[in-house]
């Protein structure tokens, strides 16, 4: 049995709140981590609720292996296993790993580095028309970006408030960003943007799927929820389609 005697009444109140959702605001130093990791063993220990029903978010790998290592050292490596402890990211190359076939890819996709997105954005800029100017890849590829982390599709583009008719790195963006998504699916490959674009993508268009999830992850919790953007938001509104147990961590200084 986990002995939560050892938090405080705060700390305790939530570990022990496991139905619906919980809001833990948390100084520095103010054993939030700590409290994270005796509600995931109270959850397992004391509960007796699956392992693989629990889900972890952090944001950085260093802080996942953070929580990997406290619940190892609470629970043991036996009683920890099957939970999911990871990043938004890591989280998301498992999802699309297992069903992005539903969007169009084939499972065993490559994750593109910089050098590789970098010489599709150059054979845009090549092909593009505006042969008046001179276009800097980086700035085309930081455009791109962006719009990804918007949620926003080649097609969306136009219409939105990031288009400005009369800027034509905004008109070579909306060429580029055409182009290079195009050859990723070509070539089957995503770039460290789409993890998160292509997973909400994929929830939007089947509804099933996002519920496969929520019914496999139920009682999730995410760390410095504070810094999530609005792509991640989508994905925990997914994830959580068919119950409120979620607990989420917000620092404050």
């Amino acid at each position: 049995m986990i002995d939560l005697s050892e938090l405080n009444p705060e700390q305790r109140l939530a570990a022990e709140t496991i139905e619906g959702p919980v809001l833990i605001l948390a100084g520095a130093g103010s054993g939030k981590t700590r409290t994270l990791t005796y509600r995931i063993g109270h959850m397992i220990d004391n509960l007796r609720i699956n392992p693989k029903e629990i889900l972890a978010v952090s944001f950085t790998n260093k802080a996942a292996m953070e929580m990997h290592e406290r619940v190892s050292k609470l629970l043991g490596p036996r009683k920890k296993k099957g939970i999911t402890l990871s990043t938004y990211h890591s989280l998301g190359i498992r999802i699309l790993r297992e069903d992005i076939h539903h969007i169009g890819y084939n499972k065993d996709f490559t994750i593109y580095d910089q050098g590789d997105q970098m010489a599709i954005v150059r054979e845009g800029l090549k092909k593009i028309k505006l042969q008046k100017e001179t276009f800097d890849k980086k700035t085309i590829m930081s455009k791109i970006s962006r719009l990804k982390n918007a949620g926003i599709l080649p097609e969306e583009f136009k219409d939105t408030e990031f288009y400005d008719p009369e800027n034509p790195y905004d008109e070579a963006a909306e060429f580029v960003y055409h182009y290079y998504q195009d050859k990723l699916h070509f070539y089957n490959a995503v770039d460290f943007d789409d993890i998160l674009f292509l997973c909400v993508r994929l929830f939007h268009a089947k509804p099933e799927i996002a519920k496969k999830y929520s019914e496999r992850y139920k009682y999730i919790m995410i760390d410095e929820y504070q810094d999530t953007n609005g792509l991640q938001f989508d994905m925990v509104k997914a994830l959580t389609s068919m119950h409120q147990n979620i607990c989420v961590a917000v620092s404050y200084t």
